[in-house]
């Protein structure tokens, strides 16, 4: 659930520090982001001949780059919310050889049960 006792909106799962996710939204998440990058990267092969298509797909990669990677940052600092850490510890995600580890356990990492100091998630009662 958002701080401010909202329902939470796709604005705020991807963007947002705020608030708790579970696993499953995080993952989904994270496939989400990964589905996109495909598709581009799949549309820059399939026009690697076409000289302003690929200029045009380049872009998109790496407008896409950049925003999942702040989408990703705010998805694991509300998983760590979630798991009863510090947000700043999303900084992990960054560090090549801990990144797999740390991505998979939060994938893994059950939450703490009930609100917790960074409030409840949205799939509590009353949220």
């Amino acid at each position: 659930m958002t701080p401010e006792g909202r329902r939470p909106s796709m604005i705020w799962l991807f963007f947002s520090p705020s608030g708790r996710i579970t696993r499953l939204p995080f993952f989904l998440s994270w496939l989400f982001w990964l589905l996109i990058g495909g598709f581009v990267v799949a549309q820059m092969l399939a026009n690697e001949n076409h000289r302003t298509a690929l200029a045009l797909w380049t872009l998109a990669l790496i407008v896409s780059g950049i925003v999942s990677t702040l989408s990703i940052a705010m998805l694991a600092i509300k998983r760590l919310h979630d798991i009863g850490y510090p947000g700043p510890l999303a900084i992990c995600l960054f560090i090549p050889v801990l990144s797999p580890i740390v991505f998979i356990a939060l994938c893994l990492w059950p939450g703490t049960e009930g609100p917790n100091e960074f409030g409840q998630t949205s799939d509590e009662p009353g949220a």
